[in-house]
């Protein structure tokens, strides 16, 4: 009778709780995911980035933009980045133009920076930069909620100044900083999504001052060994002794399999 009653308790558990894996420790299941994924498979994308900024008293307002396609290829040879003959023409008239008048519009030239070998090597292997994010990132806790309707995990963490910047003459000019971060991951400890967000306050001497609040948030796509980063969205917002600005703007990576007419679709 005494068997036959722990055969039912456990049964009612197992039908009536939660999955296994959403009970597993999420953090851990990230952390060792991520350290399998070393980024051996061969990859060719398109990768479109843009960006919009407001500088300036309203009445008196610039806007600045800048929009540029690059393509990319990393393989064992190495990782290349191509620029189209229209993209590099393009560089060179506005170059011109710039040189002739300092407001010409130049949205190449504006974002040629965002996309180096750094920040393209960074999407397209995102899980040494993410392992990198965790070993600064205080661990909150993890919840369950609903994402493009399944249950998955998502891991709350808090993050100190360090983590966002780096230099570190500047962070004795900082009063005050608050910065979360969270992951979304899968059953396998995947991860879906992250958004970092952080608003501070800081001065220097007596006459300048700045407050400034920034969300950025990335969408992963396993492919292969690799885990690129597919999307990436800014917003930031900066007031300060000279005047205020907004900005925003993305990096989409679309790789070769696909079509790169959708990158405006993504």
């Amino acid at each position: 009778m005494k068997l036959f009653f722990s055969i039912q308790a456990i049964s009612y558990l197992v039908f009536t709780l939660p999955s296994f894996s959403l009970l597993a420790d999420g953090l851990s299941d990230l952390q060792s995911t991520l350290s399998k994924l070393k980024g051996t498979t061969e990859l060719s994308a398109t990768v479109e980035s843009s960006y919009t900024e407001k500088r300036g008293k309203r009445k008196k307002q610039k806007t600045k933009t800048g929009l540029i396609q690059v393509r990319i290829n990393d393989n064992h040879q190495g990782l290349k980045l191509i620029y189209s003959n229209e993209t590099l023409e393009k560089l060179e008239l506005e170059s011109s133009k710039k040189e002739k008048d300092e407001d010409a519009e130049t949205p190449t030239l504006n974002a040629i920076h965002g996309v180096g070998v750094a920040e393209m090597n960074t999407m397209l292997s995102a899980a040494p930069h993410l392992l990198r994010s965790l070993n600064k990132a205080k661990f909150i806790n993890e919840e369950v909620v609903k994402h493009e309707d399944k249950n998955i995990r998502k891991l709350n963490f808090t993050l100190p100044l360090e983590a966002i910047i780096e230099n570190k003459e500047v962070h004795e000019y900082v009063d005050d900083f608050n910065g979360e971060y969270q992951i979304l991951i899968d059953d396998d400890g995947i991860p879906l999504e992250s958004t970092t967000t952080f608003t501070g306050s800081g001065s220097a001497y007596i006459f300048f001052s700045m407050d400034i609040t920034q969300t950025n948030q990335s969408t992963y796509k396993l492919i292969g060994d690799r885990l690129v980063n597919i999307k990436k969205t800014y917003q930031n917002k900066r007031s300060s002794t000279w005047g205020d600005t907004e900005s925003n703007g993305y990096k989409i990576l679309v790789p070769q399999q696909e079509n790169p007419a959708l990158v405006a679709n993504y």
